[in-house]
């Protein structure tokens, strides 16, 4: 049952985002930002463990994780706007977004 009720708002997120950026970008992109499902994954294993030390490590963990992803969403968005094609872009941000996450790992 838990991982019914997981699956759900994963879904109901990214349902959410989709439909929503049809009329406003903005919010879609607000909502997307959001670290809701950070927020639900760090409640479920509470409920699941208790350890809030757990949580606390993957929080940090998730912050220092994400900073490799900030400089390729607007790279991403360059290329779009420049003429490079959807996937072709996606494939080069997901390259740049491996190799800043192995640099990420050398420094830490």
């Amino acid at each position: 049952m838990i991982y019914f009720i997981k699956i759900i708002i994963a879904v109901l997120v990214i349902v959410l985002v989709t439909e929503l950026s049809k009329k406003d970008t903005k919010i879609a992109a607000l909502l997307l930002a959001l670290p809701i499902i950070s927020f639900t994954a760090y409640t479920m294993i509470w409920f699941e463990s208790k350890d809030t030390d757990k949580i606390a490590k993957l929080a940090n963990e998730n912050f220092i994780y994400v900073l490799p992803v900030m400089p390729v969403l607007p790279l991403l968005s360059w290329m779009l706007k420049n003429g490079f094609g959807y996937f072709t872009s996606l494939i080069m941000v997901t390259i740049l977004m491996i190799i800043l996450f192995y640099l990420l790992q050398k420094i830490l």
